[in-house]
């Protein structure tokens, strides 16, 4: 049965039961990159943080009550070079299969092993793709991105069935998986690791500091439902699209996420600790 789809909640009545709900604790507030902080634009080069994005980031890293963080499915360092704010940040790129931390950096063992098979899809699909206007893939030495957003409907079912023969015996041997997005789709290292995993080795070393967390996931995409479920029942979950179905309450994209995100860094929100 199809799930109905969650109406928009209003950012202020958010806010209001966010603070209701967070009490004294301190908030872990954790975000999507793409379509939740920023929009997509079809080349992933050209996105980047508005400034006033950029402002309320770097306010709420530099809070004493609450820390930020982002899980993205970029490279890692891609994310940390178009986050650039202050304060201290936690930063997980490849959906989780690498993280960095204000002291502390993680990659999952089953990624740098991978990275070879990787290498020779990639450049097996690529010059099949020559001629399909709108569709290119992408190398990120990790993962393999076939970007099809600028496609037509008919482009995009040849470049997903290529894609996806060259990625066939990968996949039936157990070496890699397969997973879709926005106008995406990606080939990974087969690791039950995922952008929930990344969500609960960030949360146990913020526990570490300082506490119990009261942790918010926002996220945008089919990609973010597993960080949705490893919030669990002491946080909030937030969908920024209509393509998710797990969150708990759902907002009108990143314009919405940036009117959140500035209610939650208003003055009455300032605790201490």
């Amino acid at each position: 049965m199809e799930l109905a789809l969650k109406p928009v909640t209003p950012v202020a009545q958010l806010a209001e039961e966010i603070a209701s709900r967070r009490g004294a604790r301190h908030m872990l507030l954790l975000c999507d990159f793409d379509g939740t902080l920023c929009p997509f634009f079809a080349d992933p080069r050209a996105v980047a943080l508005t400034d006033s994005m950029a402002r309320v980031l770097g306010s709420l890293a530099s809070r004493p009550d609450g820390s930020l963080g982002v899980i993205s499915g970029r490279r890692l360092q891609d994310v940390r070079d178009r986050v650039t704010v202050p304060g201290e940040l936690y930063i997980a790129g490849f959906h989780g299969l690498e993280i960095h931390t204000p002291g502390e950096a993680f990659l999952h063992p089953d990624a740098s092993a991978a990275a070879a098979t990787m290498h020779d899809v990639a450049a097996a699909v690529k010059p099949q793709f020559a001629d399909l206007p709108g569709v290119f893939v992408e190398d990120k030495d990790l993962s393999i991105v076939l970007h099809y957003r600028e496609a037509d409907p008919s482009v995009r079912v040849v470049a997903q069935s290529v894609f996806l023969d060259a990625a066939r015996a990968h996949v039936d041997a157990g070496r890699l998986r397969l997973m879709p997005g926005a106008c995406v789709l990606e080939l990974l290292p087969a690791t039950d690791w995922h952008k929930g995993s990344a969500l609960e080795w960030i949360r146990v070393r913020v526990e570490r500091l300082h506490g119990p967390t009261f942790t918010i996931y926002i996220g945008d995409d089919v990609t973010d439902e597993d960080a949705f479920q490893a919030v669990g029942l002491h946080g909030m979950t937030i969908g920024a699209s209509e393509r998710v179905t797990s969150a708990e309450f759902r907002v009108d994209g990143p314009g919405d996420v940036e009117r959140l995100l500035n209610s939650l860094d208003a003055p009455e929100n300032n605790r201490r600790t």
